[in-house]
């Protein structure tokens, strides 16, 4: 049985109505350009060039996430891949139909076709099968001739074929990769060189070891040498052990792959013995069993179904749940009962390893020169699982890091959030001040001397004799080492350590754990925590992160009749055959339609009822899943001893295999299809006969559950559905299908099946019943089917029943239910084998392949007669409706991108509180450009009335809006923030992405986007957030994601508790950073007034080096992971808290001016109050200096207390151990009589200043004058006019009644902002009853 499965998906949408063909291509741009989730610019082929995008930047030229989009017409001598389309990267919307033919490829394209995979990676490793040019250079200067590298394929040789004592350079395969895997990025020798290489990339980390050289120049040296290096060897050597802890998780992990077992062929002992997965190699025979996991890339060459195949769990690798077919290459078949592994010595021949997991290619040379050839459909992958199957036996061709999906192994995502590129602008004001006070200094100093440089003798206070000039530009840089602590060399390092620790707390938290599914929040972005605070729009897919996407079958339609499914008892099973499959729900049969599928009168209605349960059954990609047993696992007899076992009714020797110790995936064997002797004769059923060789059920205690494994949940509801009125898909076959059909056991033959795809939208499947004629059967969406059925007659009775699905259709849209049409066609033997002979004649190789494949299915799947209609139910998650009203509460504007029907899409819209029955709706649903410009411009021109309005667009729509050259961009996102929220029905996965760019590049906002499947890949790729919901289809959205949660109601916990403490700690930890670190820079400047500008300091060098590293070291940590601006439960209960940080109000771009005020004002305070306290007295420079280095401390640390909203142990530990630290560790240094390092001794100086009262009233005046101003603010504050948080928790704290959620929300009628209103305020207190009224 052939499939579309490979190779037959188009490559582009079709073009727009009354215009050429169009596809989206990239500008061309010197490198290669990005994706649009990495910065690309698509645009439309043979259009000027537009204004590109503001992400646009060089890069590499990939679609999105999924690749080049489409395989349209490229500008001539264009180069670069061609990527045929996949599922995921279509911008025009399903269904959309092209009324000009394609216009032929123009210029050379020089460049190889290459399939889409939803899997194929963004960030992927690619092994050159060229000479490098430096070993072409070295052979050219050796006058020999440079290696010819075959970049085509390469040889494996079995290895039992070879001496197992062979040399690796002797040996065929021993210049492959093993199967050994490191993805660590250091070895024990390389971890310290390359550790520090990366750690340099760091600006900041490279001007300290510019500082470090520069103490080093004699006429610089303004500090010890040594302790000179102790902030840099600190920062790096904290840098350093965090990614050494990181890097032995991973080296955990791999040392956990690598020791997993498998079973290896070894010819010495002629059977398959346990190895190390570290140990297997190219060549080797490997044997696995059911639920094993693959070791390595292998080509199928036996397996224990007698058809041939085996199936695939690939989960681990792309994210997709379903089970993916697998079959014997040509001719192995035939050898199913003789297959021995010492037979085995063909050699093969392999592509080189490559990225493109859906693409291989190779032969099988036989001894007798015959060839076979092999592509991916042969090919076991690493990391996958089998299933379904008892055994499996191949040869591994790529091993280790050559397997596809190691190549596919992308690292975490690194990327930077709005809050850090404030700071880093900051960090360039610290330098710029930095740099001012250094030339003051300078120009300070050089005036100083010019006042002595004239007299015939110096001062004795002046040693030097350089010019004034000279000596100015090295006081210049010796102020830049004197003053390093200006640049936060500590702020990098604690901000990752503090994110951290944000991560691990979001992690913990135990109100987002789901018992159900025993998974938590799982954080796979470890620099963006703060960003979740700052949401301005969350775009949701619908199907799986709105609802459960666990379909229950509700209502269906059949030749007009309508037939409701509401819950009750489940069927009962029939005696007759005991069905063998157990449901996961248990659907309630219609006793109306029960009856007449069960009539026997052979009216035509009851015969289309037996049609439409059969398409129910047959019409998918159904799988059984049944337990599977390997004989290898049988435990208690030698290799002698053991019976032929019998796996899938087949004899299998069993001589070679030695019992093992260890079982893996044991299960016992499946019981026999069977029926009973008692058969119930269907009326004019097709093609349906009975088997006289079934055999009697097993009523076996140790049979194991069998399940249904569907592609997606519709498919499994359904099939559950015919299930329940006795048509029960039992087993199936590339060709043939099993069915258990009401107490009588069938078996049709299968004679093509053409998978669902997202441009057909519908799937079919075409039997050959007994009297020769071939019956297609279509299932798929009601644009797709209902435009192929053949012209029914007027007043016919087919007409009638048309009509009445159309209504029906229309009202399952409007209770949100999923819609699928199904239909059949009957044909000839000649007409199904003219058909086929055109559709391999389209399917070769050549120009317009894709376009010549869809209209061939075109052809097939038209002239059809419609059988019936389904509607199937897609629940709301828990408190959906709760979680949408809080997000729209906190100012979060929500938009809801899906592709299902926009009836489906606006019922599930007001079930999830999106929309309110007061708004009014606003449909942009247009057919043409012009109808969708006058639409857009006829809103916008509206006036505002009463009530809030909501937004409808469909996909067709959006393709004209997203067309870069008509200019509805801006109109449509005006007309979108008027708007309360924003339904996007049948759009593609390209347009979500593109949607997601538009928004975040054209209104400058932070964007979040959430969604379950692949398909919302590049949507969750493209946007500033990315959330994945572990969900029913597969966990590619989850490997795709920077966070991943288990439910959509989550969402709110995330962003409005976590979001907002991540972005307030972090903000006030940068702000308190910049602060302590420009207070004590000024403190020693301030001495320079009293020195001439000599750079002398008047504090010991040590204080000056520990005071970022050791004393103020860990209350910034404190205020980044564990300070709450207020407690959970009021955040949530209150919304519109929210705003506060969405705005970014606590950290602005004028808070770095006013902290640097501040810490002037500080600094003032501290000095010239130890200047007046000690003036005319006898006190000695280091005294001096311990004095104001205590109260620099004092008051920094006191700063924090006056912060802190929440106190703990914690908080307390940090503050009170940071000034223990600092007495305790001063006054032992001050207690050693000889100089450390290099450093002046400081013998005693601390237990004199001790013992002096006016070194205590200094720092408590100094303390006092300081943080008055900052208590006086807060205080007049609290008192006249709190912000919106304070009173939120001063309300909390008096016991005030909770603020009610507000009922609903309406768009202010004053401004086109789309501003969402309620009876709370923006920041979610309670709004008088006038201003209520005047809003309402």
């Amino acid at each position: 049985m052939s499939t579309e499965g490979s190779g037959e998906t188009p490559s582009s949408g079709p073009s727009l109505p009354g215009a050429p063909e169009q596809t989206y291509l990239f500008p061309k741009a010197k490198g290669h350009s990005r994706s649009i989730s990495h910065g690309g610019t698509p645009m439309l082929a043979g259009a000027p060039a537009p204004r590109p995008l503001k992400s646009a930047l060089r890069g590499h030229q990939r679609a999105f996430s999924q690749g080049q989009i489409g395989d349209g017409r490229a500008g001539s001598g264009a180069q670069g891949h061609s990527r045929t389309g996949s599922r995921t990267d279509f911008i025009l919307p399903p269904g959309h139909r092209a009324d000009a033919p394609a216009a032929p490829r123009t210029g050379s394209v020089r460049a190889h076709s290459r399939q889409a995979s939803r899997s194929d990676s963004i960030y992927t490793l690619r092994r050159t099968s060229v000479v490098s040019p430096w070993r072409r250079t070295l052979f050219w200067l050796m006058r020999r001739q440079a290696p010819q590298v075959d970049a085509r394929h390469i040889a494996v040789v079995p290895n039992h074929l070879v001496p197992e004592k062979t040399p690796p350079k002797e040996h065929p395969n021993g210049q492959r990769c093993n199967n050994k895997i490191r993805t660590t990025k250091y070895t024990l020798l390389s971890f310290l060189p390359k550790n520090l290489f990366e750690q340099f990339h760091r600006v900041a980390n490279v001007y300290f070891i510019f500082i470090v050289l520069l103490n080093w120049v004699p006429a610089l040296n303004a500090f010890g040498k040594e302790i000179a290096m102790c902030p840099v060897v600190f920062v790096l050597t904290v840098t350093a052990i965090k990614d050494l802890f990181e890097d032995r998780r991973r080296h955990l992990s791999d040392k956990r792959i690598n020791n997993s077992y498998c079973r290896v062929y070894k010819v010495n002992v002629d059977r398959y013995v346990r190895v190390k997965w570290r140990d297997v190699r190219v060549g080797d025979l490997v044997h696995l069993s059911n639920n094993e996991a693959v070791p390595a890339d292998m080509v199928l060459l036996h397996t224990s179904n007698p058809l041939g195949i085996c199936y695939l769990d690939t989960c681990n690798l792309d994210g997709e749940t379903n089970l993916k077919q697998r079959m014997l290459p040509p001719g192995f078949l035939e050898m199913h009962l003789t297959f021995r592994p010492s037979k085995f010595k063909s050699t093969v021949e392999v592509e080189r390893p490559s990225t493109k997991i859906n693409r291989f290619t190779g032969t099988i040379s036989h001894p007798n020169k015959e060839r076979v050839q092999l592509n991916s459909d042969h090919l076991l992958l690493r990391e996958c699982t089998l299933k379904n199957t008892d055994f499996v036996e191949g040869i591994v061709v790529y091993a280790g890091h050559e397997t596809k999906a190691m190549l596919n192994n992308g690292g975490p995502r690194y990327k930077c959030s709005k809050l850090e590129k404030k700071m880093n602008t900051d960090v360039i004001w610290c330098i710029l001040v930095l740099l001012f006070l250094c030339c003051t200094g300078a120009v300070g100093c050089k005036i100083f001397l010019d006042k002595y440089y004239s007299l015939p003798n110096f001062p004795y206070f002046i040693i030097t004799t350089n010019s004034p000039a000279y000596e100015g530009l090295i006081i210049f840089w010796t102020y830049i080492i004197v003053l390093q602590v200006m640049i936060p060399v500590s702020l990098y390092v604690t901000i990752e350590m503090t994110k951290l620790l944000q991560v691990y707390h979001i992690h913990q938290d135990v109100e987002m754990y789901d018992p159900m599914t025993n998974t938590r929040v799982q954080c796979r972005a470890l620099n963006i925590t703060e960003e979740l605070g700052q949401i301005n729009y969350l775009f949701s897919d619908k199907t799986g992160t709105l609802t459960e996407n666990k379909m229950l079958f509700r209502r269906c339609a059949v030749a007009g009749v309508d037939y409701d499914h509401p819950p009750g008892p489940p069927a009962e099973p029939s005696l007759d055959l005991p069905p063998i499959v157990t449901p996961v729900t248990h659907i309630s049969p219609n006793s109306r339609m029960l009856q007449h599928l069960l009539d026997n009168n052979g009216n035509e209605h009851t015969q289309k009822v037996r049609e439409f349960m059969l398409i129910l059954a047959v019409c998918n990609t159904v799988v059984v899943s049944q337990p599977h047993v390997d004989a290898m696992h049988m435990s208690g007899s030698s290799p002698g001893d053991l019976e032929p076992a019998r796996s899938n009714g087949t004899a299998r020797s069993t001589d070679k295999y030695a019992r093992l110790t260890e079982s893996r995936s044991t299960t016992p064997s499946p019981p026999p299809s069977t029926t009973s002797p008692l058969r119930f004769k269907l009326a004019r059923l097709p093609f349906v006969r009975g088997e006289d060789s079934a055999s009697e059920p097993s009523t076996s205690a140790d049979q194991q559950t069998v399940r249904f494994e569907a592609e997606s949940p519709d498919e499994l509801a359904l099939a559950e559905a015919a299930l329940a009125y006795g048509y029960e898909l039992r087993s199936r076959a590339p060709n043939e299908v099993e069915v258990g059909v009401r107490g009588e056991l069938a078996r049709l033959r299968v004679l093509r099946v053409q998978q669902f795809d997202a441009a057909r939208k519908c799937m079919s499947v075409a039997l050959r019943d007994p009297q020769g004629q071939v019956v297609l059967y279509v299932k798929g969406a009601d644009s797709t089917v209902l435009s192929a059925l053949t012209p029914a007659r007027a007043g016919s009775a087919e007409a009638a029943a048309l009509e009445r699905t159309r209504a029906l259709l229309t009202e399952y849209s409007r209770a949100g239910l999923r819609t699928l049409v199904m239909a059949k066609r009957v044909m000839n033997s000649a007409q199904w084998e003219e058909w086929l002979a055109s559709h391999q004649r389209a399917s070769e190789m050549g120009e317009g392949r894709e376009k010549r494949i869809r209209e061939s299915l075109a052809r097939l799947e038209s002239a059809l007669t419609l059988i019936g209609a389904t509607g199937v139910e897609d629940r709301l998650q828990e408190d959906v409706p709760r979680t949408v009203r809080a997000l729209l509460d906190a100012g979060i504007i929500v938009w809801v991108l899906t592709g299902d029907k926009p009836e489906t899409a606006i019922n599930i819209a007001y079930s999830a509180a999106l929309f309110s029955q007061r708004d009014r709706l606003l449909h942009l649903m247009s057919r043409d450009k012009d109808q969708a410009e006058s639409t857009i411009k006829a809103y916008l021109s509206a006036p505002l009335g009463p009530g809030g309005r909501a937004l409808v667009v469909d996909g067709r729509t959006l393709t004209y809006i997203l067309d870069r050259r008509s200019g509805l961009v801006a109109p449509f996102l005006t007309l979108a923030r008027r708007c309360s929220a924003v339904l996007c029905c049948r759009a593609t996965p390209l347009q979500k992405a593109y949607i997601v760019k538009a928004v975040k590049e054209e209104l400058g906002v932070t964007t979040l986007a959430i969604g379950d499947g692949a398909n919302d890949v590049s949507m969750i790729q493209t946007a500033d957030v990315g959330v994945g919901l572990s969900g029913q289809e597969g966990r590619q959205a989850v490997m795709a994601s920077d966070f991943a949660l288990s439910r959509f109601k989550f969402v709110e916990r995330l962003l409005l508790v976590h979001g907002h403490w991540c972005y307030d700690r972090l903000a006030r930890m940068i702000l308190y950073f910049f602060l302590k670190n420009a207070t004590f820079v000024f403190l020693v400047f301030w001495y320079q007034l009293y020195c001439g500008f000599s750079s002398a300091v008047m504090m010991d060098q040590l204080h000056m080096m520990t005071y970022n590293l050791v004393f103020t070291a860990f209350p910034p940590l404190v205020i980044g992971a564990y300070d709450r601006v207020a407690p959970a439960a009021l955040l949530s209960e209150r919304p519109g808290l929210y705003s506060a940080a969405r705005r970014g109000l606590a950290y602005q771009a004028h808070s770095y001016w006013l902290v640097l005020a501040e810490s002037l004002y500080i600094s003032v305070v501290i000095f010239f109050a130890a200047v007046g306290a000690y003036w005319d007295s006898t006190v000695d420079l280091w005294a001096f200096g311990i004095c104001n280095m205590t109260g620099c401390l004092v008051i920094m640390l006191a700063y924090v207390a006056i912060e802190t909203r929440s106190w703990t142990v914690i908080h307390a530990i940090a503050l009170l151990g940071s000034l223990g630290a600092f007495f305790v560790g001063t006054l032992i240094y001050h207690s050693i009589p000889f100089t450390i390092l290099g450093m002046p001794m400081a013998y005693h100086v601390i237990h004199h200043a001790i013992a002096d009262p006016v070194y205590w009233l200094v720092v408590v005046v100094a303390t006092v004058a300081s943080l008055a101003p900052r208590m006086a603010y807060h205080a007049v504050r609290n008192s006249w006019r709190p912000n919106v948080l304070g009173r939120a928790v001063l309300a909390r704290r008096r016991g005030r009644a909770r603020l009610p959620y507000a009922a609903h929300y309406h768009c202010d009628t004053a401004s086109a902002e789309a501003h969402v209103y309620r009876s709370t305020d923006e920041e979610g207190l309670q709004k008088t009853a006038a201003d209520v009224a005047a809003i309402t």
